[in-house]
């Protein structure tokens, strides 16, 4: 999750859906899942595959219907490992197959980087020999009701109607042919999108989970799937490569953004991400957008969020002290000298400020 934002809580909600998967090359929700088939000849659609090398590639979702993460392409001796399922079943299927384009190896690991829906509501499409890795919160929470009615998911589904409603009027008013099918496309996207997270959707849960560390082995190649500590999600993993001095590290840093924090844990991001700098990485693959290569870019991007997150914290919970409500606190907040490096997401939502409010309080010690 990650946006530009407005003040008003509808248009923080609306920029945030559209941006989540906007993070560095990740395609546009409202893209439509059609437009995709057919560039593909009218086979179904499937992933574009970027090589970062020899055995790491980058997948990018086409336009499937859903709110879809970057995953990322491990490609082994014998087998695959991906990181995360992506938006919907759809978006799944369109990983696999972007990833036969690469390689005939089965695809034997997935590893749920976190819950979020960009990220592991496609595992329910994924086929039944597939490992699906995940850290212990996170089975829980696709289990339970944090998936389906939590924070997260209310707040990116909900203003979905009124966009819709929104395009369609738009559209019916336009009178360029060609700007008309853009909107009526966009509409449609949106509504396949919506469709997704509506009613008893299929999700799947990790069938094997982590409390803290494991290594899974393929041939000689080792990936070091751990739990760095809360920063995104009560369950964030990291999937650490020794032999490629690559590390997925999901959502806790980005090389440009600063993230959807409704689930977060901005009072303990900074000593989590501190676990990432004995790696001595020279790859950092986030879940959404480009990679950061080499060791003094990763270590600034380390650094520029700890320093983000730390001066969130310290003035929310100055404001909160000082009597504010989460609203009062989210306008006064001054965090406009880390924009060289987030730009306009430098702006928290409201949930955001709300979270660290909850944690203040011993509220979201559960998650």
């Amino acid at each position: 999750m990650i946006g530009r934002l407005a003040r008003r809580q509808g248009s923080r909600r609306l920029s945030l859906l559209a941006l989540v998967v906007l993070a560095g090359g990740a395609s546009l929700w409202w893209a439509p899942a059609f437009e995709a088939a057919a560039q593909n000849g009218g086979s179904l659609a499937r992933h574009r595959m970027t090589r970062i090398t020899d055995t790491i590639y980058r997948a990018d979702a086409p336009g499937t219907p859903g709110i879809n993460s970057t995953s990322w392409v491990f490609v082994n001796e014998t087998d695959v490992l991906v990181t995360d399922s992506e938006g919907s079943p759809a978006s799944a299927r369109s990983l696999l197959e972007g990833i036969k384009t690469i390689t005939n190896k089965p695809v034997k690991y997935l590893v749920d980087t976190h819950f979020h829906l960009d990220h592991a509501y496609g595992n329910a499409a994924l086929p039944a020999d597939v490992q699906i890795i995940g850290h212990d919160f996170t089975r829980k929470a696709l289990l339970g009701r944090e998936a389906r009615e939590g924070t997260t998911i209310k707040w990116f589904t909900t203003p979905m109607p009124d966009r819709i409603a929104g395009l369609k009027k738009q559209a019916a008013a336009e009178a360029d042919p060609a700007k008309k099918t853009t909107l009526e496309a966009q509409a449609a996207a949106a509504e396949a999108t919506l469709a997704v997270y509506s009613g008893d959707f299929p999700l799947q849960a990790p069938n094997v989970t982590v409390a803290r560390t494991m290594s899974v082995w393929s041939g000689t190649k080792e990936f070091r799937i751990f739990w760095p500590g809360r920063a995104h999600t009560a369950g964030d993993l990291v999937v650490y490569v020794p032999s490629e001095r690559a590390a997925a590290t999901g959502d806790i840093v980005f090389k440009a953004t600063v993230g959807w924090q409704g689930d977060a844990f901005p009072n303990e991001q900074a000593e989590t991400l501190e676990t990432l700098r004995p790696l001595n990485l020279d790859l950092l693959l986030p879940g959404h957008g480009e990679h950061v290569q080499g060791t003094a870019a990763i270590a600034q991007a380390i650094s520029s969020m700890q320093a983000y997150v730390r001066d969130e914290f310290t003035q929310v919970a100055a404001a909160k002290k000082a009597g504010l409500s989460p609203d009062a606190a989210l306008k006064q907040l001054s965090l406009s000298k880390h924009a060289p490096v987030y730009g306009q997401s430098v702006t928290p939502t409201l949930p955001a400020v709300q979270r660290i409010y909850d944690i203040i309080d011993g509220k979201a010690e559960l998650n």
